[in-house]
């Protein structure tokens, strides 16, 4: 009774979860069930573990602590688990979640019309109730990636939401996006958040079409939460190995990925459309390929992007077929891409 799963709620900061349980009960014990049926590739891992240790040491800090068990999370808990906070939750929406818009273009204006951005974050929790009596939780190991605070405040300190829109479609180097999306897909750092700290961010240094394209790459998140395309879709947990698909660009693309977990937004579209097009592998294999190995695989965003690729989703033109030449001229034009990754 005590328990309280965190799911993707891995902060002190803006979280309904916690708060509520906190309110409500002397004891509270922070658990987070880890799926050992749930394949995940290295990278994946490492950055998962990371996180639960910096959310351990956050709870420690206010009185309480984590609990992570081996273990499937229970069904009345399993969504938490596989959706993250949305920017506007559904009861500020102006519309009935049910009835929204199909695509993206009218959901965004309509939010937009409505003079809407986002939901605005609650404070951080200073204390917690202790854990109950009995309880051990075994420290888990020192985190290895910097928090999601201190990743997010140097990108605004060196300026970066400025040239987002510019540079958001590059291949190869960190700074060419915000990279906050792991972060945000753990939950460890709010949406809400990021959307007040970058009108705070806007009021110092004024808006840009930089600062606008990361609320509305923010919002994308939120469309595809909304839609949840991923409730009901059980990706087959099997063992694909797409390391070589017949392309060098695409194979690049493919070991970046499982090296590191993470590739561009612009290489995941590219590598989507090649799997589903030229390769004729179904969208759910490379899916499920994905949601293994990426750092910031978030359940909705992934099968959305990939049914949209596919021309089942939300795209209002059918599908995205790509001429993989043509964009590796025009985002590699160099080579430097495919000679970091040497595609094989």
């Amino acid at each position: 009774a005590d328990m309280v799963h965190l799911g993707r709620y891995l902060r002190i900061d803006d979280n309904p979860i916690l708060e509520e349980a906190a309110a409500r009960q002397e004891r509270m014990l922070p658990v987070f069930a880890l799926d050992p049926s749930e394949r995940r590739g290295r990278a994946q891992e490492a950055f998962l573990m990371s996180a639960l240790a910096q959310m351990q040491q956050e709870l420690r800090a206010r009185g309480s602590d984590l609990l992570v068990v081996h273990e499937p999370p229970p069904a009345e808990v399993a969504d938490r688990y596989t959706s993250p906070m949305q920017m506007i939750p559904d009861e500020d929406l102006p519309f009935d979640a049910a009835k929204m818009p199909k695509t993206y273009t009218p959901f965004r204006q309509e939010i937009e019309r409505h003079g809407l951005r986002y939901t605005r974050p609650r404070d951080p929790l200073q204390t917690l109730p202790p854990i109950p009596e009995g309880v051990t939780c075994p420290t888990l190991p020192m985190p290895t990636t910097p928090t999601a605070e201190e990743h997010w405040h140097q990108y605004r300190e060196r300026r970066l939401p400025d040239t987002y829109k510019q540079t958001r479609n590059g291949l190869l180097h960190a700074d060419d996006s915000s990279r906050l999306s792991p972060w945000l897909a753990w939950g460890c750092i709010s949406p809400r958040r990021v959307a007040d700290d970058l009108r705070v961010y806007e009021e110092r240094y004024g808006a840009n079409e930089g600062t606008y394209w990361l609320w509305f790459e923010l919002l994308w998140r939120d469309f595809f939460s909304l839609r949840a395309e991923h409730r009901g879709v059980l990706l087959d947990n099997v063992n694909v190995d797409l390391s070589d698909v017949g392309h060098p660009f695409v194979n690049a693309g493919l070991r970046e990925l499982t090296e590191t977990g993470f590739m561009s937004n612009r290489m995941r579209q590219i590598v989507a459309s090649y799997c589903i097009y030229e390769a004729n592998i179904p969208w759910q294999v490379g899916a499920a390929y994905f949601a293994e190995h990426l750092i910031d695989h978030d359940p909705a965003s992934n099968i959305g992007n990939w049914k949209y690729i596919a021309g089942t989703g939300a795209d209002p033109r059918g599908g995205r077929r790509f001429n993989i030449e043509k964009q590796r001229e025009m985002y590699d034009a160099d080579g430097a891409y495919l000679q970091r990754w040497g595609g094989r």
